[in-house]
């Protein structure tokens, strides 16, 4: 666990860096976010107006009631393993998230919501 005296600024950024690590773990086929579409859209759209074209995050980190939580929504490729797959994201998670001294764990959720078979494309 990194330590982190944490802003919204840095859970963007964590969540930002989860993308590409949750991308990079094997099996894992894509990312999805976990907000809906026409909420994700519509922030982009803001932050286009407001000159931060930056692209937001598709994992969820945020702090709720004193909590860090994090919430992925991830695509696995078909001859990988699903529960295998989604234990390595969570503990690629907890090696990234920031350690506060006397705060609860954090909660963690990873769902599989595709499996990809061998050799399709997005």
């Amino acid at each position: 666990m990194h330590d982190l005296t944490e802003t919204d600024d840095d859970l963007g950024a964590l969540a930002s860096s989860l993308d590409d690590v949750i991308l990079s773990i094997p099996g894992v086929d894509g990312l999805t976010a976990v907000e809906p579409t026409l909420l994700r859209a519509a922030k982009e759209g803001v932050g286009a107006l407001l000159g931060s074209p930056e692209q937001q995050a598709r994992v969820s980190v945020k702090r709720v009631r004193g909590v860090l939580t994090v919430h992925t929504n991830i695509s696995v490729a078909a001859e990988a393993a699903s529960p295998a797959v989604a234990q390595a994201v969570h503990r690629a998670i907890v090696e990234q998230l920031p350690s506060s001294a006397g705060e609860g764990a954090p909660s963690i959720t990873v769902r599989v919501i595709d499996v990809v078979p061998s050799g399709s494309q997005d």
